[in-house]
């Protein structure tokens, strides 16, 4: 797997009822034997229920024996499948403005160049962004991948772990830009002549919230012991303490600004909530799920079909004659799940490989043993625990959610307009610009 995926990919046993120990044990529902019985008028009732019919003179209800099988049926895979997972992206999480994200041709710099220990990538102002900024924290998110490589895999994909690097500095050095626009304007609101005075107080008050919450953290998170072990890995990488603090420093004063300009409690109307919901719609459809538990024999355990089936007719007629049918896929069934008692926590519709598993979890009664199941790996039989059909959520429960969702988006359209307004009085160069920009 190559280093861009690694970093791209970073999840009660079901009580049966037994029966009752003075009444006959039911008759068998498989024909282990495989002797076709008579033919008989088709019952209203399904076999799965064990239980004759009032007037019936038939022989009793039982799974059909291989030699009255009709042919395999298979069942059309569902429509709506399960949303595709879209691995975590730093981009995701880390929020930028609609401006500084969009995307520019990059130079190509060199990797040496670009992740060379005090290189200034960027200014803001008068201010610069070193590569020590940003790289440590960079050096943080690809440790987990790097950690699972051995030396010659590294080697071999050193362009690829180089590239991601870039990316990840590209990324992250957008949010150093916004921090950086934040302080210069928090600066600028200062009053000119008292600004001497203020400042050292100001930012006193903020470095004392860096060693009282934001330093603990770090060496929490880090395993680190103490700031100077902090201080000496930073170090290796360009930062130090000192920058780490400053930085905590700018971001605090220059979100006090937003706090200025910022409207947290935008107004979010009713209609608003309704238009969000029906647009979102998808958002807030609810799967149908189930719990349920199976059998199984397996085709590649077996000679032949039949032998097969007689396997998994025996298993069946043990669970209808009073085993708990956790046991007996303990010991009889041929399935990874064997070990769980054949047992399934909440499962998607849709979500299994097996269509024909699928199919007979999501139309089968609750709690009834089901018809031989068939796919293109062997034989089954399914019992469903507990099933939840598909919806979608109230309106009047999601509101509350909603509402919250719009007071975001209102709250990050302010801050993206706000930054956007800054980048054009305040001068912006990145390392990543297109030299035909520069003026």
């Amino acid at each position: 797997m190559g280093f861009a995926a690694r970093m791209l990919v970073l999840a009660t046993a079901a009580v049966v009822t037994a029966v009752a120990a003075q009444q006959p044990p039911p008759a068998p529902r498989f024909d282990t034997a495989m002797t076709p019985p008579p033919p008989t008028s088709p019952a209203p009732a399904s076999p799965s229920l064990g239980v004759p019919m009032p007037g019936h003179t038939g022989p009793p209800a039982a799974y059909p024996s291989m030699a009255r099988a009709p042919h395999a049926v298979s069942y059309e895979s569902p429509r709506r499948l399960p949303p595709a997972v879209q691995p975590p992206s730093p981009s995701n999480a880390l929020p930028s403005t609609d401006r500084a994200s969009t995307a520019t041709p990059t130079p190509e710099l060199p990797d040496k160049q670009l992740f060379e220990l005090g290189k200034i990538i960027a200014w803001v102002g008068d201010l610069p962004i070193q590569n020590g900024d940003i790289m440590p924290t960079i050096e943080q998110m690809v440790a987990p991948a790097l950690e699972k490589m051995s030396p010659e895999e590294r080697r071999s994909q050193q362009d690829q772990i180089d590239e991601q690097k870039r990316r990840l500095l590209q990324q992250l050095l957008t949010n150093s830009i916004e921090t950086k626009l934040l302080y210069l304007d928090f600066l600028r609101s200062l009053p000119e002549e008292k600004r001497k005075e203020i400042l050292p107080t100001i930012t006193k008050r903020a470095e004392e919230q860096f060693y009282e919450k934001q330093l603990p953290d770090v060496l929490k998170r880090s395993e680190l012991n103490s700031a100077i072990a902090w201080d000496a890995e930073l170090r290796k990488y360009g930062s130090s303490l000192a920058a780490q603090r400053q930085m905590f420093v700018e971001r605090i004063l220059g979100q006090s600004m937003l706090g200025q300009k910022i409207d947290y409690e935008p107004e979010v109307t009713h209609q608003e909530m309704l238009d969000y919901y029906r647009e979102n719609a998808e958002d807030y459809e609810i799967a149908a799920r189930a719990r349920w538990e199976k059998l199984t024999v397996r085709f590649d355990r077996h000679s032949n079909r039949a032998e097969a089936w007689a396997a998994l007719a025996k298993m069946g007629n043990e669970v209808l004659r009073g085993a708990p049918l956790e046991a007996v896929a303990r010991r009889s069934s041929q399935d990874v799940d064997a070990s769980q008692g054949g047992y399934h926590d909440w499962t998607t519709y849709g979500s299994l490989a097996s269509d024909e598993l699928n199919q007979a979890i999501f139309s089968l009664p609750v709690g009834k043993l089901s018809e031989r199941v068939e796919d293109r790996r062997g034989f089954h039989i399914v019992r469903v625990i507990e099933r939840e059909e598909a919806g979608r959520v109230p309106f009047l429960e999601a509101q509350v959610e909603i509402k919250e969702a719009i007071r975001k988006d209102k709250i990050r359209q302010q801050i993206n307009e706000y930054v956007t307004k800054l980048r054009d009085e305040i001068p912006v160069w990145t390392i990543f610009d297109d030299p035909s920009d520069a003026s």
